[in-house]
């Protein structure tokens, strides 16, 4: 999960690397100029070695060559991968993640134990480790939902912001359970970085490729 703040772009590694290789090439080209122009004649330069140094040069640019064109592969896959993000604007999607927003309307977080539990707790807890709900969940082995409105321990709306969900499940042997966490959340806008694709839900910017389902909203939302 990202914040949308966090996302930016910037300039390629290539193109960096193949300015400051342009230099050296313009600085080795002078050293050898001047160094044939004044090159004893009865013990010159060794051809070879100079001619090793021209060829590493060479590679070294055929290399970056590459770097620049796997680089306009992956933005063009980038941009196709966002242009696809758009298509999930005013839907529902259900993503692997246990962080979401709360901004007034209700939050539905999913939870499924990799097998059945005797003690099976979720904690809602906001951005500064306050558990602020604690809610005894489905103990089955099998997925269950959550729909929580907000609300805390003493029924008071909690503020705007970020809230992660924490399932813990134990056995009767006090052994900790696996559990996979998802959450529905509405789609408002789409981005694209140098790191991917991402859709943003409320203020959180969630990558692609967490995306498992996406449903229509209902009539009633």
């Amino acid at each position: 999960m990202t914040d949308v703040s966090a996302i930016a772009t910037g300039g390629t590694k290539s193109s960096a690397s193949f300015e400051k290789l342009s230099g050296d090439m313009d600085m080795f080209l002078t050293l050898l100029t001047t160094q044939l122009r004044n090159q004893d004649p009865l013990d010159p330069m060794d051809n070879a070695e100079m001619t090793n140094q021209l060829v590493q040069f060479a590679n070294v640019e055929q290399q970056i060559t590459q770097n620049q064109n796997l680089e306009q592969m992956i933005t063009l896959l980038n941009a196709q991968s966002a242009a696809s993000a758009v298509g999930y604007i005013g839907k529902d999607v259900q993503y692997t993640d246990s962080t979401t927003t709360f901004s007034g309307a209700p939050v539905t977080f999913g939870y499924a134990p990799a097998k059945s539990a005797d003690i099976l707790t979720v904690k809602i807890v906001d951005s500064d480790g306050k558990t602020v709900r604690t809610i005894e969940g489905e103990k089955s082995a099998s997925r269950h939902t959550i729909t929580w409105d907000g609300t805390d321990d003493d029924g008071a709306t909690v503020p705007d912001g970020a809230y992660t969900f924490v399932a813990t499940a134990k056995n009767a042997d006090d052994e900790v359970i696996e559990v996979d966490t998802d959450i529905t959340g509405r789609v408002t806008g789409s981005a694209l970085d140098s790191t991917g694709s991402y859709v943003l839900v409320g203020d959180l910017a969630v990558d692609v490729t967490k995306i498992v389902a996406v449903k229509e909203p209902s009539a009633a939302s």
